[in-house]
């Protein structure tokens, strides 16, 4: 009988063992964290801008439209290098050859190679004056003029606006 009770009791602390294991208050439960997800940024795709090449618009001045140019022609050269005048403006160019008994005119060439006239003046011998009157181009741009009889000395930009 001393068995039998020492295996009860052993039984039942057995079972008291396995009972206290399985049944005991769990210990605390952990509390997930939050995770925040890092931001989240776009990057736009790269594109690629064809270049653009600007052409300047032709202009028509007011119905009307003139210039006066005042342009003297002295010791061989004009008082001027560059003239500027409104595309499709009537040009009045006031013109004074101050060398005494030396020819000199204006003219206008679309180029430095002055191969296609645009408008040509008729030469006069100094001291005098005349006035020439034209139409300027209709298209913007840079021109070139001259003294025809002094064509490597006498020289300008005509600019067209």
């Amino acid at each position: 009988m001393t068995k039998v009770i020492l295996y009860l009791v052993l039984a039942v602390v057995l079972f008291g063992v396995c009972i206290a294991g399985c049944a005991a208050p769990p210990g605390p439960t952990p509390t997930p964290t939050p995770t925040t997800a890092p931001p989240t940024t776009t990057v736009p795709s790269t594109t690629t801008v064809p270049s653009t090449t600007t052409v300047p618009p032709t202009t028509t001045p007011p119905s009307g439209g003139t210039v006066d140019v005042y342009l003297q022609a002295k010791n061989t050269a004009f008082n001027k290098s560059t003239i500027s005048v409104p595309a499709g403006s009537t040009v009045n160019v006031h013109f004074d050859n101050q060398d005494q008994g030396v020819p000199h005119n204006f003219a206008v060439y679309t180029n430095s190679q002055a191969t296609t006239k645009i408008f040509g003046g008729t030469i006069i011998t100094g001291v005098s004056q005349t006035i020439y009157t034209f139409t300027a181009p209709s298209s913007t741009g840079n021109y070139f003029f001259r003294c025809d009889v002094h064509p490597s000395v006498m020289t300008g930009t005509f600019t067209v606006t």
